[in-house]
C-alpha cells in the first residue's frame, strides 16, 4: 500500500486482512515480488528495497534494506527473480527504478550477506536504451527477461535481455513499440504458457501526465518479437494497465485503472468475454488469480475506494 506505507496480508480462505507491516525504510511500495522458495519478499519503495522473511506468509519479520542507489528517490517497481529455486534462495533479482531509467540485477544470495550488495549487472537509458523501466517478467521456457518501458512524452515499448548473459536482445530488433502512441504507457505483461504470446496492458494518461488516453491491451507474437493486433476497450473501461492469465482456463484479466473494470479476455477466440464494472472513479492498481484460479483480487487504490475487491 503506497499511501500507508505498509504491506497488508489477506487470508484468502477468509478474505480478512490478518497482518499489516510497516518498515521505515518502506516509503510508497508500489510493487514486490516472492522469491520462488517463498521464503523471501523483496518490497520495491522510494529510494530503498526492502526484504521480508516469509516462511510463514502471515508474519513475514522484515530483515533487510538495499539501497541500489545511495541518494536517490527513484521508485524501485518491477520486480522478478531469474532461475530461482523452489528449495533455496538462489538465482538473480532484477528490479526497475522508474523514475532513475535504470535496472538493477542482484544476485540473490548477496542480498543476503552482512556486507553491502553490489549489482552483479545495471542497464541504463545510455548504455541499453532503456526509458521509464516498469515491468518485469520472464518468458516461459526460454531465458529472456521481458521489461516494458512506459516514457511519458514518447511511445511505449518492450525490451529483452538475455537473463543468463546479462545481455540486451537486439535480434529482430531491441525495441518493441506495442500501442505506437505517445504516452501509452505498456505497463504490465503476462505469458501463454508456451511463452509464444504475449498480453500487455497500458496505463497511459488520465491524470498521469500522458498526452492522451490508451485505451488498448496488445497482443505480442513473443517468438518473432513483433505486435500481433490491438484490442479497444469500451469507453467506460479506461487505461487496462493491469494483467493476469489463467492458461488452462483460456482467459487473461486485464484491470482498467480508471472507472475500474475487470476485464475477461479469451484466449482462443481473442475477444473480450466480460467487463464487470468495480463501480467509482477508480484507480484499479492491479489484478491476481490466486494459484487455484478460482478467485481474482484487484487493490483499488486512495482516494475514491482504498479497498481490494474480490
Amino acid at each position: 500500500s503506497q499511501v500507508s506505507n505498509a504491506i497488508v496480508v489477506i487470508d484468502t480462505s477468509t478474505n480478512e486482512v490478518v497482518r499489516r507491516v510497516k518498515h521505515a525504510d518502506m516509503v510508497k511500495p508500489a510493487g514486490g515480488r516472492f522469491h520462488p522458495s517463498l521464503k523471501r519478499y523483496y518490497a520495491g519503495g522510494s529510494g530503498k528495497i526492502t526484504i521480508w522473511d516469509t516462511p510463514d506468509p502471515s508474519h513475514p519479520p522484515y530483515l533487510r534494506t538495499v539501497a541500489p542507489a545511495a541518494g536517490s528517490a527513484g521508485e524501485y517497481r518491477g520486480f522478478l527473480i531469474h532461475r530461482g529455486s523452489r528449495t533455496a534462495i538462489g538465482g538473480t533479482v532484477w528490479t526497475a527504478s522508474i523514475q532513475d531509467s535504470k535496472v538493477y540485477v542482484y544476485r540473490a544470495l548477496d542480498l543476503e550477506s552482512a556486507a553491502t550488495p553490489t549489482p552483479v549487472k545495471v542497464f541504463d537509458a545510455a548504455g541499453a536504451g532503456i526509458s521509464v523501466p516498469h515491468f518485469v517478467m520472464s518468458r516461459p521456457g526460454t531465458s529472456e527477461v521481458w521489461l516494458t518501458n512506459r516514457p511519458v512524452n514518447g511511445k511505449g515499448f518492450l525490451m529483452r535481455f538475455d537473463g543468463d548473459a546479462h545481455t540486451v536482445i537486439t535480434t529482430p530488433t531491441a525495441r518493441l513499440e506495442t500501442a505506437s502512441t505517445v504516452g501509452d504507457e505498456p505497463n504490465e505483461l503476462s505469458f501463454s504458457s508456451n511463452g509464444q504470446l504475449a498480453y500487455v496492458g497500458h496505463h497511459g494518461h488520465v491524470i498521469t501526465g500522458s498526452p492522451s488516453n490508451e485505451m488498448n491491451v496488445a497482443v505480442v507474437d513473443a517468438a518473432r518479437f513483433t505486435l500481433k493486433k490491438l484490442y479497444p476497450m469500451i469507453a467506460t473501461a479506461t487505461t487496462p494497465g493491469y494483467v493476469d492469465i489463467d492458461p488452462g482456463g483460456g482467459r487473461v484479466y486485464f484491470a482498467t485503472k480508471w472507472s475500474p473494470n475487470l476485464v475477461v479476455f479469451d484466449i482462443k477466440t481473442e475477444r473480450v468475454l466480460r467487463y464487470i464494472d468495480l463501480g467509482g472513479f477508480g484507480p484499479g492498481y492491479g489484478v491476481a488469480l490466486t494459484p487455484d484460479k478460482k478467485r481474482v483480487y484487484l487493490p483499488l487504490g486512495a482516494p475514491a475506494q482504498s479497498a481490494v475487491a474480490e
